[in-house]
């Protein structure tokens, strides 16, 4: 509980700030926002076709914005970060991008429509705030954490009902573990805390 009051606390701030509004977004047609610091709605059924398709898009979303933050990250604390770290976070870029692509490709099969349902950017807004590289590397590897528990649940959930999808949420939970770890590897003292991987 107290972890969650915290998180919540956080976006608060964060949508008090006054850069909250300010903080520019890349394009991210053709995905349909909400408005921003509204949350989008909450996906269907898991076991409903409707509700694969919500938890498609709102994955392929949640890699879009971690792609960009990777991506961004490694250009903006060059000098604070370890230049081992801004090439890891690079690779990380390229492998949420092909997750996206996993996601993506199985959406299409599924005829799902971006544009049907709106999707929160929230994730970017919270990372672009940081300030620190541990800061971002920390509350990255949260985000991850996080993403990665909500595969696990998924497969659980949708295995018997679309295995093609499950097996995806699947692949892409296993190859988040090491993404997470990263935090603790470059910044294991940091005041933002560590990060690991619930497993």
């Amino acid at each position: 509980m107290t972890s969650l009051l915290t998180a919540v606390e956080k976006n608060i701030q964060i949508q008090k700030s006054p850069l909250f509004e300010q903080i520019p977004s890349p394009d991210w047609s053709p995905f349909k926002l909400a408005p921003r610091g509204e949350h989008a709605p909450g996906p269907r059924s898991m076991e409903s076709k409707e509700g694969v398709i919500d938890r498609l898009r709102a994955v392929a979303f949640a890699e879009l914005q971690a792609r960009e933050a990777f991506f961004w990250a490694a250009e903006y604390f060059k000098g604070q970060a370890p230049d081992a770290c801004l090439t890891a976070w690079k690779g990380l870029g390229h492998a949420e991008d092909k997750h996206y692509g996993w996601l993506i490709k199985r959406l299409e099969e599924l005829n799902g429509n971006l544009q049907e349902r709106p999707v929160s950017d929230q994730l970017w807004i919270s990372l672009r705030t940081c300030q620190a590289a541990d800061e971002f590397a920390h509350k990255m590897a949260g985000a991850e954490e996080r993403g990665r528990r909500a595969g696990e649940r998924f497969v659980e959930g949708m295995k018997k009902f679309d295995p093609l999808s499950a097996e995806i949420f699947r692949k892409i939970a296993e190859e988040e573990v090491e993404h997470i770890r990263l935090a603790a590897k470059y910044f294991p003292d940091s005041a933002h805390g560590e990060t690991r991987p619930s497993r």
